[in-house]
């Protein structure tokens, strides 16, 4: 009976850091949307009492996660909870200072503190740097004992437990396979992305249709207009107003950048709506 409770204590790591990953992540979703919905009533106001509404936000999350439940949204999520023989009413009281104040008090810094609050800015800073040092010594540790993953557990001598008496840890491989699949083919398309060219194939589309539906001599047609610029002209391109107007030889407009870019990346650029050729010469209005 007594190796069975000892087995029961035992969570695997992956599980530890799963349920701080969650936490995180429904805390910061509640938090904001409790805060954008405050900001609508009176922005004003929220501006000033930022630093006490995230206080009472971040309290209310804290008394309605561990303070009720000895666990948080995250270990619950998992079915894990905090050992209930170490969570006393003391450590509790340590927990919701060493979690909830610190940020208050890094939010008070960035929007209160004056200059002749120096001094108590830099206690803070120094106080943080001191915290992401002991941190990451700490998951190193966590990392070779399986126990305690935050500075704060640690202080606090708190311990995880599985509430399934240690089941055995399912693992999705249909759901790991897809995402390894997904993130390679990714990594494919930023490599190929770049080096595509697609105002000309752009361009060569446009040059397979047109020559399917238009005749030549409404191209040499098209070159002996003159070239002029209306009230109602738009770039040939983006269907814009156009902004530094320049054409081509065939007297149709653009935007300076639309033609210059086009140019640019496709030395053989044909003018989209007559197939002229740029020959990479371009005339201002």
């Amino acid at each position: 009976m007594i190796e069975m409770v000892e087995r029961n204590v035992y969570v695997p790591r992956v599980n530890q850091i799963d349920a701080i990953h969650l936490n995180k992540d429904i805390t910061r979703l509640i938090r904001d949307n409790l805060l954008e919905n405050l900001q609508a009533i009176s922005p004003a106001l929220f501006a000033k009492i930022q630093p006490e509404l995230d206080l009472i936000v971040q309290s209310a999350i804290w008394f309605g996660s561990i303070g009720k439940q000895g666990s948080t949204f995250g270990q619950q999520l998992l079915v894990l909870s905090y050992d209930s023989e170490r969570l006393t009413l003391s450590r509790l009281c340590l927990h919701f200072a060493l979690t909830i104040i610190p940020g208050y008090l890094r939010n008070l810094d960035e929007r209160r503190l004056t200059v002749q609050s120096e001094w108590l800015h830099k206690a803070i800073e120094w106080g943080e740097n001191t915290a992401l040092l002991c941190s990451v010594l700490n998951f190193f540790r966590f990392l070779k004992t399986g126990r305690k993953p935050t500075i704060v557990d640690f202080l606090l001598g708190l311990d995880y437990i599985s509430l399934r008496h240690n089941q055995r840890r399912d693992i999705g491989y249909k759901y790991l396979t897809r995402e390894l699949l997904w993130g390679g083919f990714m990594e494919i398309l930023g490599l190929l992305l770049p080096v595509i060219n697609f105002r000309k194939i752009l361009r060569f589309l446009n040059n397979t249709i047109r020559s399917m539906n238009t005749k030549e001599d409404r191209r040499m047609a098209n070159t002996e207009e003159k070239v002029v610029l209306k009230s109602n002209t738009i770039c040939t391109y983006c269907e814009e107003r156009p902004t530094i107007p320049h054409h081509m030889i065939c007297g149709h407009i653009y935007c300076y950048y639309c033609l210059a870019a086009n140019i640019a990346t496709d030395a053989s650029f044909s003018c989209t709506k007559c197939g002229t050729s740029s020959t990479n010469e371009i005339h201002v209005l």
